[in-house]
């Protein structure tokens, strides 16, 4: 038996992957960005343009933390214009301010040495969380002054940009979810200089735009971020090569103050430890709509090239389930362009009060040419919209008249036609979430091959079986970079580990490495640039490979516009094209499980983890999830683990807060988005949250994990921890109440189980449980085909 395999290709070059899936990835971005505001000034014929603001040339594809992706090249704002043809008489800005950022970058770097000085070898884990807590500045925003302006354009492009990433919620402080007051006056100038000003952002969430009312800005377009190949996506959609036809999944508010909770999320009222969803349902659009407060841009927003019609053919009705045909045309006659249609819902008065509508169902149309016309086939089940009876613990459809709206936005949605039902339906009768009592998982029966491979475990490799590998060095199944593994202590018994990766947008891995003959890396080029810190430095020497030594390997993935962007496309075949390629390549290197897709809802803008997120709306979010899980799973041998179950909805203090939520919402908001991608999609995995929800560890749960999961939703796949998630509450809780593997593990939770295994606190039942689904996870890998 070897000890070892190694996946990835062997020469440095761009491969016909990599090719194919930049084109992918560039398709998509230009898809999902969201054209809010245009007074006639695009589409742009190339010509000369003056180019501003920190993303035209330090351009963020994507988030910090485990959003990010170690790719090729990305292509800039600034880039992705001068390949499409735009030169810029002045680059002064620019240079100017690229040359403080690299200023700013070196003396962050001094002060980060000096703070980690002192740490020797063995402290390495300490070493890194102190770089952590440093995180590298992003530009900060230098003024636009006189001398920097050209008469030689009267065209100025400005992109505005907010670096966000995992750890952290967002303010609303000027430069952060409100503009600067250098930003603010430096628009105020190009808006006097030049005749045309374009407003580009590059910032993951929901932004105020006040600027709108007191400067006038020409066009204003939502880049968010646009992955590896967003300059040569934007380009793309200003020239009118693609017309855009991204829609929004959020609402964009006047003022911060209309959202809901809007003072009470997060630090706003200075309580981290208990978050009180006070809200309810009422998240987002529908919290808009049912109190009539209009937003800036509704959700469903965005403006195109052309325009189109769009009539409710037909409705047909079968018990629940509903089909709306529509007919869809392009009545522009200059640009092609597709169109999302949307059909919402409006429910009957009863006795339990209502959103004033909430989605049912949407679609894309294909690219219409001028004059050219398709039609639709929507279909939903009422019951999919059931309200939830608290007092009965039921989701129940009340009788009485359904109203169908169909629109562009939420905002604009009218009377397309109406559904009866003639007397009340109860769609399904649930349990009370809170009694967390420990429940058997009778369904669950392991393939022959995890039965048999069951039978040759001690208790001991029982625990280290549900327990995750850590970072091991050398392993049968070894992906630099990647965040985990299982264990890599079973090989003579027959059980190979495998290899879990982040993050959302793509696979986060370490591009080269060279496997030594004992299965021990090194590096082409030296260190991966986020090791090159303290004493590793003086440790390069040994670890930079030599030519011609060890099995060289290249990992050059893609790296994918965000999540919020890829569901801002309303198209579910395009994220199951992405889904195919992110398996595709997940095969190529060996990693057998994608941390992803991150599905929590956007109940706030300054989560500080939005980006990695969908939408405000459950319907969105469980569609476009499910449509990337079957994707990636298509590929065969490779699976996603969906992310973070659940009410995982804001960062600070995400360990410890607890997410204080009604029965109602939690079923009809925050599960809903879940249930869907688990029906629909089948993850092979999902990743339980750091957080409590109402009082309990999610981790700990067996409410949650196992009867709402499991036997309500009939899921029968693995359920893993986020990383050092079950530190905070019990390892052997967690085993018991349907979590199975305890991620990242280590000699120090394995120690703990024993323990309680031996005093009977662990039940050796739900260890059996959780180590059949470990090897059944194992076994369906493509990297341990050979088992």
């Amino acid at each position: 038996m070897k000890k070892f395999q190694v996946f990835g290709a062997e020469t440095p070059e761009e491969s016909q992957r990599e090719r194919n899936h930049k084109a992918l990835a560039r398709r998509v971005a230009a898809e999902g960005f969201v054209l809010l505001k245009n007074d006639g000034v695009l589409p742009l014929i190339p010509c000369k343009i003056a180019l501003y603001g920190p993303g035209s040339r330090r351009t963020i594809k994507g988030g910090s933390g485990s959003g990010d992706v170690h790719e090729r090249h990305s292509v800039t704002i600034e880039e992705g214009l001068k390949n499409a043809g735009f030169s810029f008489p002045t680059t002064k800005w620019m240079d100017n301010f690229e040359s403080k950022y690299q200023a700013d970058i070196a003396a962050w770097r001094a002060q980060v040495e000096k703070s980690i000085e002192h740490y020797k070898p063995w402290d390495m884990i300490k070493m890194f969380d102190t770089i952590h807590e440093q995180p590298m500045p992003y530009p900060s925003c230098t003024p636009v002054l006189n001398e920097d302006l050209t008469d030689e354009t009267d065209t100025a492009v400005y992109v505005l940009s907010r670096q966000a990433g995992e750890g952290t919620d967002r303010c609303v402080e000027k430069g952060d979810y409100l503009f600067s007051d250098i930003e603010i006056e430096s628009l105020k100038l190009l808006s006097a200089h030049y005749k045309k000003l374009i407003l580009i952002l590059n910032c993951g969430s929901v932004m105020d735009l006040s600027i709108l009312d007191e400067t006038r800005i020409d066009a204003v377009l939502f880049f968010g971020q646009g992955g590896m190949e967003g300059g040569n996506s934007l380009a793309d959609v200003l020239t009118g090569v693609t017309t855009p036809c991204g829609r929004l999944t959020d609402t964009w508010a006047y003022r911060y103050t209309d959202y809901p909770a809007a003072d009470t999320f997060g630090h706003r009222n200075g309580n981290l430890i208990d978050e009180e969803y006070s809200e309810g349902i009422y998240v987002g659009y529908r919290w808009f709509s049912t109190k009539n407060i209009l937003p800036r841009y509704p959700f469903g927003y965005g403006l195109s090239y052309t325009s189109f019609s769009c009539t409710a053919d037909s409705i047909e009705q079968k018990d629940t389930k509903i089909t709306v045909k529509v007919s869809v045309n392009n009545t522009g006659s200059q640009y092609s362009g597709k169109e999302t249609v949307q059909i919402y819902l409006q429910k009957p008065d009863g006795a339990i009060d209502h959103e004033y509508c909430a989605l049912a169902t949407f679609g894309k149309t294909p690219l219409l040419a001028p004059g050219e016309s398709c039609t639709l086939d929507l279909t939903f089940d009422l019951a999919e919209l059931a309200t939830f009876d608290e007092l009965r613990s039921a989701f129940v459809l009340e009788a009485g008249s359904y109203t169908l709206l169909m629109g562009e936005n939420v905002r604009e949605a009218a009377l397309c036609g109406t559904v009866a039902l003639d007397k009340e339906r109860i769609v399904e009768q649930v349990s009370f979430i809170g009694t967390n009592e420990l429940l058997d998982d009778c369904k669950y029966v392991p393939s022959a091959k995890a039965a048999a491979a069951l039978e040759r475990l001690t208790d001991r490799e029982k625990i280290m079986l549900v327990t995750g590998g850590g970072v091991s060095i050398s392993a049968y199944n070894n992906v630099m970079g990647a965040a985990g593994s299982t264990t890599t202590k079973l090989l003579k018994k027959g059980v190979p580990n495998i290899v879990l990766a982040d993050g959302p947008a793509g696979l986060n891995v370490t591009p080269a490495t060279a496997t030594q003959r004992d299965g021990t890396p090194r590096f082409p080029g030296g260190l991966p640039d986020e090791w090159k810190w303290g004493w590793l430095l003086k440790m390069e020497k040994l670890v930079t490979a030599k030519p011609g030594k060890g099995r060289f390997a290249y990992r050059y993935m893609t790296a994918w516009p965000s999540a919020t962007l890829l569901a801002q496309t309303w198209d579910t075949a395009l994220l199951h094209e992405v889904g195919c390629a992110i398996g595709r390549e997940m095969v190529e290197i060996g990693v057998s499980v994608w941390l992803a897709p991150g599905m929590n809802i956007h109940r706030n803008p300054l989560c500080g983890r939005n980006f990695e997120y969908y939408s405000e709306d459950p319907l969105i979010s469980g569609k476009m999830a499910a449509a990337i899980t079957n994707g990636v799973q298509s590929v065969g041998g490779v699976g996603v683990s969906i992310k973070h179950f659940c009410c995982n909805n804001q960062e600070d203090n995400r360990i410890h807060v607890s997410s204080n939520v009604s029965q109602r919402a939690l079923r009809e908001i925050y599960l809903r988005a879940f249930y869907i991608a688990v029906t629909e999609g089948k993850p092979w995995t999902v990743m339980s949250c750091y957080n409590r929800v109402n009082g309990t560890y999610v981790c700990n749960s067996p409410d949650l994990l196992t009867h709402v999961l499991r036997k309500e939703w009939g899921y029968n796949g693995l359920v893993m921890s986020d990383w050092t998630a079950t530190c905070q509450c019990s390892h052997a809780q967690a085993i018991n109440a349907g979590n199975d593997l305890i991620m990242p593990g280590g000699r120090e939770v394995q120690k703990a189980l024993a323990l309680d295994l031996q005093n009977g606190v662990l039940d050796k039942r739900a260890l059996n449980m959780s180590a059949s689904r470990v090897l059944d996870l194992i076994f369906k890998s493509y990297t341990c085909k050979d088992f």
